[in-house]
Protein backbone atom coordinates (compact mmCIF):
# COMPACT_ATOMS: atom_id res chain seq x y z
CA UNK A 1 0.00 0.00 0.00
CA UNK A 2 2.82 2.82 1.18
CA UNK A 3 4.81 2.51 -2.12
CA UNK A 4 1.30 3.09 -4.21
CA UNK A 5 0.03 5.72 -1.69
CA UNK A 6 3.12 7.76 -2.29
CA UNK A 7 3.30 6.99 -6.11
CA UNK A 8 7.32 5.58 -5.56
CA UNK A 9 8.25 3.69 -9.06
CA UNK A 10 9.58 0.02 -7.40
CA UNK A 11 9.59 -3.21 -8.29
CA UNK A 12 9.70 -6.45 -5.90
CA UNK A 13 11.48 -8.96 -6.19
CA UNK A 14 9.66 -12.21 -4.03
CA UNK A 15 12.05 -14.55 -1.27
CA UNK A 16 11.36 -18.03 -0.25
CA UNK A 17 10.07 -18.03 2.77
CA UNK A 18 12.71 -20.61 4.17
CA UNK A 19 15.36 -18.00 2.60
CA UNK A 20 14.11 -14.63 4.50
CA UNK A 21 16.91 -15.10 7.37
CA UNK A 22 19.63 -15.94 4.96
CA UNK A 23 18.84 -13.21 2.53
CA UNK A 24 18.74 -10.15 5.42
CA UNK A 25 22.06 -11.80 6.65
CA UNK A 26 23.47 -11.64 3.10
CA UNK A 27 22.65 -8.08 2.64
CA UNK A 28 23.60 -6.96 6.36
CA UNK A 29 20.31 -6.37 7.22
CA UNK A 30 19.71 -6.95 11.35
CA UNK A 31 16.66 -8.71 12.66
CA UNK A 32 14.03 -6.03 13.96
CA UNK A 33 12.09 -8.56 16.10
CA UNK A 34 12.72 -11.62 18.44
CA UNK A 35 10.93 -14.98 18.83
CA UNK A 36 9.29 -15.99 22.24
CA UNK A 37 12.66 -18.19 22.60
CA UNK A 38 14.06 -14.69 22.11
CA UNK A 39 16.36 -15.48 19.18
CA UNK A 40 16.20 -13.15 15.95
CA UNK A 41 13.10 -13.11 14.12
CA UNK A 42 14.22 -12.31 10.23
CA UNK A 43 11.02 -10.96 8.59
CA UNK A 44 9.87 -9.04 5.11
CA UNK A 45 9.42 -6.70 3.73
CA UNK A 46 12.80 -4.68 3.12
CA UNK A 47 13.22 -1.70 1.04
CA UNK A 48 16.23 -0.81 -0.93
CA UNK A 49 16.68 2.52 -1.92
CA UNK A 50 18.67 3.58 -4.37
CA UNK A 51 18.38 7.04 -4.46
CA UNK A 52 19.68 8.15 -0.55
CA UNK A 53 22.48 7.22 1.13
CA UNK A 54 23.23 5.39 4.25
CA UNK A 55 24.22 6.22 7.57
CA UNK A 56 27.78 5.15 6.62
CA UNK A 57 27.10 7.17 3.34
CA UNK A 58 27.55 3.94 1.23
CA UNK A 59 25.17 4.51 -1.98
CA UNK A 60 21.81 3.68 -1.42
CA UNK A 61 19.64 2.62 1.91
CA UNK A 62 18.19 -0.44 3.13
CA UNK A 63 15.27 -0.19 5.21
CA UNK A 64 13.07 -2.78 7.16
CA UNK A 65 10.50 -3.07 8.54
CA UNK A 66 6.86 -2.10 7.70
CA UNK A 67 6.68 0.86 9.78
CA UNK A 68 9.98 2.00 9.24
CA UNK A 69 9.51 1.79 5.43
CA UNK A 70 6.70 3.95 5.86
CA UNK A 71 8.23 6.28 7.42
CA UNK A 72 11.20 6.63 4.94
CA UNK A 73 8.73 7.05 2.34
CA UNK A 74 6.94 9.59 4.24
CA UNK A 75 10.50 11.96 4.67
CA UNK A 76 11.91 11.31 1.26
CA UNK A 77 9.34 10.71 -1.12
CA UNK A 78 6.06 12.67 -0.54
CA UNK A 79 5.46 15.36 -2.25
CA UNK A 80 2.13 16.37 -2.03
CA UNK A 81 2.16 18.95 -5.06
CA UNK A 82 3.76 16.32 -7.03
CA UNK A 83 1.04 14.18 -6.41
CA UNK A 84 2.32 12.12 -3.91
CA UNK A 85 0.45 12.56 -0.60
CA UNK A 86 2.18 12.17 3.07
CA UNK A 87 1.50 8.98 4.65
CA UNK A 88 1.50 10.56 8.00
CA UNK A 89 -0.88 13.66 9.03
CA UNK A 90 1.78 16.71 10.77
CA UNK A 91 2.74 15.75 14.43
CA UNK A 92 0.94 11.93 14.10
CA UNK A 93 4.43 9.96 14.33
CA UNK A 94 4.15 8.91 17.99
CA UNK A 95 0.41 8.09 17.39
CA UNK A 96 0.43 5.99 14.79
CA UNK A 97 3.85 3.86 16.04
CA UNK A 98 1.18 3.01 19.20
CA UNK A 99 -1.62 2.35 17.08
CA UNK A 100 0.62 0.12 14.94
CA UNK A 101 1.77 -1.86 18.24
CA UNK A 102 -2.09 -1.92 19.06
CA UNK A 103 -3.37 -3.39 15.76
CA UNK A 104 -0.27 -5.93 15.23
CA UNK A 105 -1.39 -7.08 19.11
CA UNK A 106 -5.03 -7.72 17.78
CA UNK A 107 -5.16 -9.89 14.49
CA UNK A 108 -1.76 -11.79 15.98
CA UNK A 109 -3.75 -12.74 19.05
CA UNK A 110 -6.75 -12.94 17.26
CA UNK A 111 -6.97 -13.15 13.13
CA UNK A 112 -3.87 -14.94 12.90
CA UNK A 113 -4.68 -18.15 15.21
CA UNK A 114 -7.57 -18.87 12.62
CA UNK A 115 -6.03 -17.60 9.68
CA UNK A 116 -2.44 -18.96 9.65
CA UNK A 117 -3.12 -22.85 9.02
CA UNK A 118 -4.54 -21.55 5.88
CA UNK A 119 -1.87 -19.75 4.61
CA UNK A 120 -1.35 -20.42 0.45
CA UNK A 121 2.89 -21.60 0.87
CA UNK A 122 4.70 -22.10 -1.98
CA UNK A 123 4.41 -25.72 -2.96
CA UNK A 124 8.07 -26.25 -3.51
CA UNK A 125 9.06 -25.06 -0.04
CA UNK A 126 5.43 -25.78 1.70
CA UNK A 127 6.87 -28.87 3.97
CA UNK A 128 10.21 -26.60 5.51
CA UNK A 129 7.84 -23.68 6.24
CA UNK A 130 5.57 -25.92 7.85
CA UNK A 131 7.62 -27.61 10.16
CA UNK A 132 8.86 -24.05 10.50
CA UNK A 133 6.34 -22.70 11.56
CA UNK A 134 4.88 -25.53 14.15
CA UNK A 135 8.31 -25.23 15.83
CA UNK A 136 8.06 -21.60 16.49
CA UNK A 137 4.28 -22.40 17.66
CA UNK A 138 5.43 -24.83 19.85
CA UNK A 139 3.64 -28.01 18.24
CA UNK A 140 5.00 -31.16 16.73
CA UNK A 141 3.15 -31.49 13.59
CA UNK A 142 1.64 -28.73 11.47
CA UNK A 143 -1.32 -29.89 11.88
CA UNK A 144 -1.68 -29.14 15.65
CA UNK A 145 -2.39 -25.62 14.40
CA UNK A 146 -5.49 -25.91 12.47
CA UNK A 147 -8.86 -24.93 14.43
CA UNK A 148 -11.20 -27.39 12.31
CA UNK A 149 -14.03 -24.78 10.10
CA UNK A 150 -17.13 -25.40 11.74
CA UNK A 151 -16.08 -27.12 14.79
CA UNK A 152 -16.89 -25.23 18.46
CA UNK A 153 -14.08 -24.18 19.27
CA UNK A 154 -13.69 -22.12 15.93
CA UNK A 155 -16.90 -20.64 16.47
CA UNK A 156 -16.10 -19.57 19.76
CA UNK A 157 -12.69 -18.10 18.51
CA UNK A 158 -14.28 -15.97 15.98
CA UNK A 159 -16.72 -14.80 18.19
CA UNK A 160 -14.06 -13.65 20.08
CA UNK A 161 -12.39 -12.33 17.06
CA UNK A 162 -15.32 -10.21 16.00
CA UNK A 163 -15.69 -8.80 19.46
CA UNK A 164 -11.88 -7.59 19.56
CA UNK A 165 -12.12 -6.19 17.11
CA UNK A 166 -15.54 -4.41 17.41
CA UNK A 167 -14.22 -2.89 20.96
CA UNK A 168 -10.59 -2.81 20.07
CA UNK A 169 -10.80 -0.96 16.85
CA UNK A 170 -13.85 -0.39 15.08
CA UNK A 171 -15.38 1.70 17.71
CA UNK A 172 -11.91 4.48 16.21
CA UNK A 173 -14.00 4.72 13.24
CA UNK A 174 -16.02 7.61 14.23
CA UNK A 175 -16.74 9.23 10.81
CA UNK A 176 -18.28 6.39 9.18
CA UNK A 177 -20.97 8.73 7.83
CA UNK A 178 -17.85 10.76 5.59
CA UNK A 179 -16.15 7.74 4.24
CA UNK A 180 -14.80 4.26 4.88
CA UNK A 181 -11.36 5.67 6.98
CA UNK A 182 -10.72 6.23 10.37
CA UNK A 183 -10.49 9.87 9.56
CA UNK A 184 -13.47 9.72 7.27
CA UNK A 185 -12.74 10.79 3.46
CA UNK A 186 -9.48 11.28 3.89
CA UNK A 187 -7.14 8.24 4.29
CA UNK A 188 -3.63 8.02 6.01
CA UNK A 189 -1.20 5.80 7.09
CA UNK A 190 -3.16 3.97 9.96
CA UNK A 191 -5.90 3.18 7.36
CA UNK A 192 -3.01 1.08 5.41
CA UNK A 193 -2.24 -0.38 8.71
CA UNK A 194 -5.16 -2.22 9.15
CA UNK A 195 -5.56 -2.64 5.78
CA UNK A 196 -2.59 -4.86 5.42
CA UNK A 197 -4.13 -7.06 8.35
CA UNK A 198 -7.12 -7.13 5.68
CA UNK A 199 -5.07 -8.65 3.36
CA UNK A 200 -4.06 -11.78 4.93
CA UNK A 201 -7.75 -12.14 6.31
CA UNK A 202 -8.71 -11.93 2.75
CA UNK A 203 -6.01 -14.67 1.33
CA UNK A 204 -6.28 -16.76 4.45
CA UNK A 205 -9.42 -17.05 6.93
CA UNK A 206 -12.22 -19.49 5.25
CA UNK A 207 -14.36 -17.09 6.80
CA UNK A 208 -13.56 -13.87 5.20
CA UNK A 209 -16.81 -12.78 3.67
CA UNK A 210 -18.87 -13.39 7.43
CA UNK A 211 -15.24 -10.67 9.05
CA UNK A 212 -16.19 -8.14 5.75
CA UNK A 213 -19.59 -8.21 7.04
CA UNK A 214 -18.54 -7.63 10.93
CA UNK A 215 -19.57 -4.01 12.33
CA UNK A 216 -21.78 -3.07 9.86
CA UNK A 217 -19.52 -3.85 7.08
CA UNK A 218 -16.97 -1.74 8.18
CA UNK A 219 -13.82 -3.98 7.29
CA UNK A 220 -15.62 -4.66 3.42
CA UNK A 221 -15.88 -1.07 3.04
CA UNK A 222 -12.16 -0.24 4.35
CA UNK A 223 -10.54 -3.23 2.67
CA UNK A 224 -12.52 -2.37 -0.55
CA UNK A 225 -11.32 1.39 -0.19
CA UNK A 226 -7.63 0.28 -0.15
CA UNK A 227 -7.64 -1.56 -3.65
CA UNK A 228 -6.39 1.44 -5.69
CA UNK A 229 -3.13 1.06 -3.54
CA UNK A 230 -3.05 -2.94 -3.50
CA UNK A 231 -1.47 -3.83 -6.77
CA UNK A 232 2.41 -5.11 -5.91
CA UNK A 233 4.15 -3.65 -8.97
Amino acid sequence: YALNFTNTPYCTTWIPLPDVAATRKKLGVPACRKHADGTDFFTLPILYDPTTTSSTQQEGTFVADSFDIAIHLHNKHSSPDGGRPPLFPPNSLALHRTFNAHVDALFSSNGAQLAGYYMPLDPATAEVSKADFARRAGVSRWEDLEIPQGSEERKKKLAEFEAALGSGLAAWFVRRDEGPFLEGRTPMYADLIVGGWLQMMRNCLPEWEELRGWHGGLWGRLHDALEKWAKVS
